[in-house]
């Protein structure tokens, strides 16, 4: 018999084998890396109203309004495009600026003045409401012209009537036309141009790591078989996704998971992070985008812990421990001036998500399976996105501060980085920092505990600003003309909420979560914040 050199070899090779083989479990169980926790929290953004077929317009040219919708006024004033311009209008003199605040705030008294007027009813007996009788004249009830007309209708004509023979809009008009405006309307059109051109790198990013060879057709097919999908609940989320996934090819998430309380869509969920995790099950916030992101830049298992809630203040149901029974300076001396009481408590949203997240952190492995004891958690960061209803809250840096502090306490992790989200609604440039919730954000960042490990994403060029001219486009060229049925076309498909919201905008939300992602990973590198660079130079150019 003929025994080969392979033979003899067999036994000392399949020791050898197996001898690898431990050793390669061995390094594998070395290998393991620890569960990544990041914190999301913040309000109605961060909860998040973006569908997916609003994605369509990152297939798109950001749509560009006509010149026109920069020179036109509207019979009334209406927020539209031309009128807006006495928001953002900017001149050298301090004068100018207080001009502009003194008519924004006499049209916020007349409307405070309307809105009593819709839902309080306008008097009809004029010894009863001898006021309004004197200061409006006879009550439109009464006026022939509107008889047999809905009452929101002919008030609202009433009512505009009314600020026209005050001179309101004249007023307006005029401090936009004026030679100290350094931002006419006309100025914001043509800075829509070049919008896309500026994010440029960060929209190639977001369309290969999202609609990766998604063809703008493919969200037809997508529309036409979600006719035939039910509704979508927390109990078929997943079945959603991949729905979803596998017509325009928006990814779900390999090694991510989350866990989110608040106002998501049944009241706490868990599972592998895809869409779904936001007010509407067929719905993300800047969640999804961020973790989708985020895993292509870490190594190992990713667990989001997200607690948002709408319509919630800094300084109120997130007002951090430390501030429970204690002011800020700027608070003090605001209540000192106006005579009041102090009244301060600790926020109740502060302290479910603290609860939440501190059962999370007693037990990762409960919400995620990748979770390694030894490995153990390495805490990535917060990060933060809110500030609408924090909007004339001169105390909001100081009350961020305090917040940031808080949470590094609870949490035991001193340096944790933190990145906060910029309000992007204002859009324009000079715009930055035109808030109280922005300049807090940078005065956070900025403050000698903190800077060096708060970071701030500038939103702004992500908002498509061009989406709200579109009812402008409509009512300066009317709303069945080709310009007003195009402008309509592109607002329906790009669309699925209001401005407040950033319309629901896939645009947005996608480079807002992917611009968290980046500058988180970048801190947690040891790398500098890029805000202290961006916020000069925008206050450089204002």
């Amino acid at each position: 018999m003929q025994i080969t050199t392979f033979s003899l070899l067999r036994p000392f090779l399949a020791i050898s084998i197996t001898l690898l083989t431990a050793g390669s479990g061995l390094a594998a169980e070395s290998e393991k890396k620890p569960l990544k926790i990041v914190f999301m929290m913040g309000q109605s953004n961060m909860v998040g109203y973006s569908r997916p077929g609003t994605a369509w317009y990152l297939t798109q040219p950001a749509y560009m309004p006509p010149a026109e919708v920069g020179e036109k006024t509207s019979k009334y004033f209406n927020w539209d495009h031309y009128w807006s311009g006495v928001r953002y209008a900017y001149g050298d003199s301090e004068e100018y600026g207080a001009k502009g605040e003194a008519l924004l705030e006499e049209r916020s008294a007349l409307r405070s003045l309307w809105r009593q007027r819709y839902y309080n009813n306008f008097g009809r007996n004029a010894e009863e409401d001898n006021w309004n009788y004197k200061v409006w004249g006879k009550p439109p009830h009464d006026l022939e012209r509107f008889k047999g007309m809905d009452m929101r209708n002919f008030m609202k004509i009433f009512l505009h009537e009314k600020a026209v023979e005050a001179g309101l809009y004249k007023r307006m008009e005029a401090y936009i036309e004026s030679p100290e405006n350094k931002f006419h309307p006309r100025d914001g059109i043509a800075e829509i141009a070049n919008r896309d051109a500026e994010i440029a790198e960060d929209l190639e990013r977001v369309r290969e790591l999202f609609l990766k060879e998604t063809k703008p057709e493919d969200f037809d097919a997508l529309a036409e078989a979600l006719e035939d999908f039910e509704k979508v609940t927390a109990s078929n989320r997943v079945a959603y996704a991949e729905l979803v996934k596998e017509k325009i090819n928006l990814p779900i998430a390999e090694r991510t998971r989350i866990t989110a309380i608040g106002e998501v869509s049944d009241g706490e969920a868990n599972g592998i992070l895809s869409l779904g995790y936001a007010k509407w099950a067929d719905a993300c916030g800047p969640e999804y985008p961020f973790g989708i992101s985020f895993e292509q830049m870490v190594d190992g298992p990713v667990l989001i812990v997200k607690c948002a809630v709408g319509g919630t203040s800094l300084q109120g149901p997130w007002r951090p421990t430390s501030l429970g029974d204690t002011e800020t300076p700027i608070e003090k001396a605001a209540r000192e001036a106006d005579g009041g009481k102090k009244n301060v408590k600790v926020g109740p949203l502060w302290t479910e998500a603290i609860n939440h997240i501190k059962t999370v952190l007693a037990d990762p492995g409960k919400f995620h399976p990748d979770y390694d004891p030894k490995a153990g958690v390495e805490l990535a960061g917060l990060v933060w996105f809110q500030g609408w209803n924090d909007l004339g809250n001169d105390a909001y840096g100081e009350q961020f501060v305090h917040f940031i502090k808080d949470f590094r306490k609870e949490v035991n992790a001193p340096e944790l980085p933190v990145i906060a989200g910029l309000m992007g609604h204002g859009a324009w440039k000079q715009n930055t920092f035109s808030t109280e919730p922005n300049q807090g954000m940078l005065y956070a960042a900025q403050h000698p505990e903190l800077k060096g490990t708060v970071d701030l994403v500038n939103t702004l060029p992500f908002m498509p600003i061009e989406i709200s001219l579109t009812w402008a486009v409509e009512d300066v060229f009317g709303k069945e003309s080709k310009e007003g049925e195009k402008a309509r076309s592109i607002r329906e498909r790009a669309v699925c909420k209001d401005g407040t919201h950033y319309f629901g905008s896939a645009k947005f939300i996608y480079l807002t979560g992917d611009a968290m992602a980046r500058k988180l990973v970048n801190l947690m590198k040891g790398g500098e914040p890029s805000i202290h660079k961006e916020a000069q130079e925008i206050l450089d150019d204002k």
